[in-house]
């Protein structure tokens, strides 16, 4: 399944290490403090997104070449938020997500508790809400495909105490407009310039 959808590996590395970190997290993070909505943007992928507090954000490069783009967010000892970004999609967008859904399953070993095909500002997308009993973990995502650019929004904390705000986050995610270019000039011309 791999093989035929490459972008997806990145993604299912930032799944494991997520699912790792939130473990961890039980034990080493501060108690949760109040939450502070904001809106966090990237232009790259051309999308926004509410996040509790103002994420990290980090980019990695898989051996094949393949660059992802995290942005996420620790929520006290109670779970992660987190959007992954990745571009390189070479198929259809819902066989895409088709591969990018059983994939996730896969390599979670998780338990599907609900599952809806919608779509988020006319992209396709499909909503997954898991459950990893083994480890006690609880995850929401949300995979959406727009051009070839594929984006994991996931909201990950514990089965029994549910993360706060994982349907705001999740639900606040969109897609935005890349920014018109400039028209182009004739040469020796310059470009109208607006008044400020």
């Amino acid at each position: 399944m791999l093989r035929a959808f490459p972008a997806l590996r990145p993604l299912l590395l930032s799944l494991s290490l997520l699912t790792a970190s939130v473990v961890t997290v039980l034990a080493v993070a501060p108690p949760a403090q109040a939450q502070s909505w904001r809106t966090h943007k990237d232009s790259k992928y051309g999308y926004r997104v509410e996040f509790p507090g103002v994420p990290s954000q980090s980019q990695e490069t898989t051996p094949a070449g393949a660059e992802i783009d995290i942005a996420a967010l620790e929520a006290g000892t109670t779970g992660k938020f987190m959007v992954v970004s990745t571009s390189g999609v070479a198929t259809d967008a819902r066989a895409a997500i088709d591969a990018g859904a059983a994939a996730i399953l896969e390599s979670s070993k998780g338990e599907v508790v609900s599952r809806a095909d919608l779509t988020v500002d006319g992209a396709p997308a499909r909503d997954l809400t898991l459950q990893l009993k083994d480890k006690g973990i609880a995850m929401r995502i949300r995979l959406v495909v727009q051009g070839d650019k594929f984006f994991q929004v996931m909201a990950v904390g514990f089965i029994d105490t549910p993360l706060e705000g994982s349907e705001r986050f999740i639900n606040s995610f969109r897609l935005v407009a890349p920014p018109v270019p400039a028209a182009p000039t004739a040469p020796g011309t310059m470009a109208p310039v607006a008044d400020n």
